[in-house]
């Protein structure tokens, strides 16, 4: 297979006559305007596609807050109901939960933060709770 390079200098020419009927047909006047004002488009464009996804982040790490809060709760009755230590972590970790998200002022992803880490340690932990102990290695 014979293998085709292009020539640069074909390539140059094309790229500079493209170029002047690009910027002919917009008119040369205007043509830095209009190249300004598209880059400027783009550049909201990409800002507002930003935002949009902080919004969607922000919804996200709530629902996994309250979801791992009630995952947690679910966990910690059940051991309680199997005798271990819950009841304490129960309303301790209840009242920070609802201390950290019961502020619903604007900028408060933080706390929403905070607490979706609250509720995934104390899911965590109960989910060791309920776990057996590891059997000792025979020899």
């Amino acid at each position: 297979m014979a293998m085709t390079r292009r020539d640069p200098v074909l390539l140059a020419w094309l790229v500079g006559l493209g170029l002047a009927g690009l910027i002919f047909a917009v008119g040369p006047d205007r043509f830095l305007f209009r190249f300004w004002d598209t880059l400027h488009v783009f550049m909201w464009q990409v800002a507002e596609a930003l935002d949009n996804l902080s919004a969607v982040a922000l919804d996200a790490v709530r629902a996994l807050a309250i979801g791992l809060y009630v995952t947690f709760l679910a966990l910690a009755f059940a051991v309680a109901r199997r005798g271990g230590r819950a009841r304490g972590a129960i309303v301790v970790v209840t009242v920070l939960f609802l201390v950290l998200v019961g502020d619903a002022t604007p900028g408060s992803q933080a706390r929403w933060l905070a607490a979706l880490c609250v509720s995934g340690i104390a899911a965590a932990v109960m989910t060791g709770r309920l776990r057996p102990p590891a059997l000792p290695a025979r020899f």
